[in-house]
């Protein structure tokens, strides 16, 4: 039974990823979810300088819904003290893919290059960033700013660069077609989608930012419908990493019938401890190539399309 799934050149031992903002801070932590039995991870997302975040709380856990509401805010130590971290990861020989964010094209080339000597698998851009040209607009609804920048990290990099996709826009496929126009080399959906909370007592909104993003099990049918969406649109141009909501090795299934060649999970892992969550998370997905007869996970990506 082969779990071994490839994402354009990149070939990961099993489609799990670890998912960019969970447990990425450190190498010592992304070691430990690899270890755990994950096909690769993401770091956190790295800017310029570093960067505190919102104010707490920062994070608010939906246990019933098995889901969270962040406004972490892009908090990271900038990529200068990051890379000493990413240093140790590429010794340890963990599969590895850095996500970077910026305002602009000038802020995401910085990040990039000073990273791009080392030999990890590839980028992931984060275009949840406000653009700091037009403030207030995330960069990543912007098609014509996220072909500039996608183009542009294309000319600076023989990596892999894989583009997240924010669901928060009328028209998807707009953006991602402006991804693959500037050279993505694959296509993540989806980021976190609006959120807020409010406390009934207080009469205020929990979060110290007061507004977030929602993730976990309540999002994973529009992650489902996004990735089905793109793959029938794009799929045999590019491939798909579907994310959002992934609670057992089930979602995993669903989200490559869909059309995802991988997965990246994050909600799931930060509630559960880690290793127990991996191992039934392959447990499922072998039980399940077992009964249906399937050799390859490759068999399954797509499967829903078919008539």
């Amino acid at each position: 039974m082969n779990l071994e799934t490839r994402i354009g050149k990149i070939t990961l031992r099993n489609p799990l990823i670890l998912a960019s903002g969970v447990l990425g801070s450190s190498y010592s932590s992304l070691n430990r979810i690899y270890k755990s039995g994950f096909g690769a991870v993401i770091t956190k997302s790295i800017g310029i300088e570093e960067r505190e975040g919102n104010p707490n709380p920062s994070v608010f856990f939906l246990h019933e819904i098995k889901s969270a509401i962040n406004s972490v805010g892009l908090a990271n130590p900038g990529y200068k003290l990051y890379k000493e971290e990413l240093k140790i990861l590429i010794e340890k020989k963990v599969p590895t893919i850095v996500s970077i964010f910026g305002g602009n094209i000038k802020e995401f080339s910085e990040v990039l290059e000073g990273l791009d000597d080392l030999l990890f698998l590839g980028f992931e851009l984060n275009l949840s960033c406000p653009n700091t040209e037009k403030e207030g607009l995330a960069v990543g609804t912007d098609p014509q700013l996220v072909y500039k920048i996608t183009k542009e990290m294309r000319k600076r990099t023989s990596k892999p660069i894989w583009v997240k996709l924010t669901p928060n826009i009328t028209d998807i496929f707009e953006i991602a077609e402006a991804a693959i126009r500037g050279g993505a080399s694959a296509l993540v959906a989806i980021n976190t989608l609006k959120a807020m909370i409010i406390d009934i007592y207080s009469k205020k909104p929990i979060l110290g930012f007061k507004r977030g993003g929602l993730s976990g099990a309540a999002i994973k049918p529009i992650g489902i419908r996004f990735v089905y969406d793109l793959f029938e649109r794009f799929g045999e141009i590019i491939p798909i990493v579907g994310v959002g909501g992934i609670n057992s090795g089930y979602d995993v299934i669903e989200y490559l019938l869909a059309g995802a060649s991988a997965v990246e999970v994050g909600t799931a892992i930060g509630i559960k401890y880690p290793e127990n969550k991996t191992n039934l998370f392959i447990q499922q997905i072998k039980k399940y190539m077992n009964e249906q007869k399937l050799e390859s996970i490759s068999e399954l990506i797509g499967g829903a399309h078919n008539d």
